[in-house]
Parts: structure tokens; C-alpha cells; sequence
């Protein structure tokens, strides 16, 4: 007799816990140069996938540099700014989105306590060997950007039958962009990778295939890890940021 394949579920967490919880975990911010010396977040996911989680720290300076995984977050509140090695400079803000590739080399500086969602990956071969330069999309492209490229939605039960998104960044750590759609149904297995978002806007439904059901609003965040099987019911155009890993089986 054949074992039944395992269900694996989906990963959430309410707007009202994303954006106001409690993050019950203190993880220290060093190396500093001055200011907070801990953060506190609250981890919806730790596997090959990768680090899923909801992140808030303090005003200070913190060097970093991206030696082992590539760092994709949605800043949901504060102020800052990211410094990449060579001296480009983003200002961080709400609805802000910031990617730190692998091979990344900077500072943070947070001048008003920030929160955000984020996912740490494990980058796959080949790796790129340079210094890597930070993604930056500013808050107005985020919440209101149109959206060039048109991707198909199949499979299909009903409704729209083409999303439209805007690419971030595709490299060894993952592929990022922003995505819209309108109502729709729509089955899905993650039979290749996992899956990690923020909900900007819209309405709808996640059904995991035993039968679990979570209800997708404004400031929620969902991962759908490798192995995952089930549904999306769009019921209001959901605006999202997400990010597709790769797996590290091997790991």
C-alpha cells in the first residue's frame, strides 16, 4: 500500500497580528555601531523554503553584510534609510520594499522604530561573486504602480484569466515581484517552489487542501510552502509583494 502523501499546510498570520501583535522572540542586532541592541519577531516559518517572519527594531546603525542568504522585506511602519557599499542610499518608509541579495554589503539606519515582514533564502548555484546592490521599490510604485507584464492564471474554475505584475528581482535567492489580480478561483500546487506574501490590498480566501481556510485582507501574510496543495477564491482584486524560493532539499 502506498503512504499517503502528507498535507502540507499553508502558513498565516491576520492583518491585526502582522501589524500589531506581539513579537514574542528577542534576537540580538549585533554588529552596531550605536543604538537598539535587540530586535523582536515573531517566526511563521523556519524550512527549505526559507525564514519567514514579522520583525521590529529600534532607532540605531547597524552594518551588514550578506554572506549566507538574500533578505527580501515589505516595510509595514518607521523610518530609515539602507546604504549599500557604494553609497547608493533608499529611504525606508511605510510600503516600501527592499531586497538584500546575497553578496550585499551596507548599513542600516533606522531613525523611527520599523516593522516589516521578511524572508530570509538559501541562494542556489551558480552564485554571483561581486558585491551585490540592493532593490528598492518606494511607497507610491508599491501602492499604486501599474504593472506591466501579463501572466497567465491557469489552471482556472472561474474569473480573471491573467494577472499582472512587475518583476523585482530574479536571482540565485529567489524571484520577487509585485502582482495584482482580479476575482477569480483558482487551484494551485507548489510542486516547484514555496511561496511568500504580503496582501497591499483586496479580498479572498486561501483553502488548504484539508480543508483549512484563511481569510485574505490588507496587511495579511501568507506562505504556501513547497509541497502545499489548494485554492485561491479572489472576491475583491488583491494587490500583493511576494516572493517564489527555491527549496534546499539538500540542506
Amino acid at each position: 500500500m502506498t503512504a499517503p502523501t502528507p498535507v502540507v499546510p499553508s502558513v498565516y498570520l491576520s492583518a491585526e497580528e502582522v501589524l500589531r501583535g506581539g513579537l514574542p522572540d528577542r534576537i540580538s542586532m549585533e554588529p552596531i555601531v550605536e543604538g537598539t541592541p535587540f530586535a523582536t519577531e515573531r517566526v511563521l516559518l523556519d524550512s527549505v523554503d526559507g525564514f519567514f517572519a514579522v520583525w521590529e527594531c529600534g532607532p540605531g546603525v547597524y552594518p551588514r553584510v550578506k554572506d549566507r542568504r538574500g533578505s527580501f522585506m515589505y516595510i509595514l511602519s518607521g523610518a530609515g534609510t539602507i546604504t549599500d557599499q557604494e553609497g547608493t542610499v533608499h529611504q525606508l518608509t511605510a510600503d516600501t520594499v527592499l531586497l538584500l541579495p546575497f553578496g550585499w554589503v551596507g548599513t542600516w539606519t533606522i531613525t523611527e522604530t520599523i516593522r516589516k515582514v521578511y524572508l530570509h533564502s538559501t541562494p542556489v548555484a551558480p552564485l554571483r561573486e561581486d558585491v551585490q546592490p540592493s532593490v528598492f521599490l518606494d511607497a507610491e510604485t508599491v501602492l499604486r504602480g501599474e504593472w506591466p507584464e501579463i501572466v497567465p492564471m491557469d489552471p482556472i474554475v472561474s474569473g480573471a484569466r491573467t494577472a499582472n505584475e512587475l518583476t523585482v528581482f530574479d536571482g540565485p535567492d529567489g524571484l520577487a515581484a509585485m502582482w495584482e489580480c482580479e476575482p477569480g478561483i483558482y487551484p494551485r500546487v507548489k510542486d516547484h517552489r514555496g511561496s511568500f506574501m504580503y496582501i497591499i490590498s483586496g479580498a479572498g480566501t486561501i483553502t488548504d487542501q484539508d480543508g483549512t481556510v484563511h481569510e485574505l485582507t490588507a496587511g495579511s501574510a501568507l506562505g504556501l510552502p513547497y509541497g502545499w496543495v489548494g485554492t485561491w477564491n479572489i472576491t475583491e482584486t488583491i494587490r500583493k509583494f511576494y516572493v517564489h524560493t527555491f527549496p534546499a532539499l539538500g540542506a
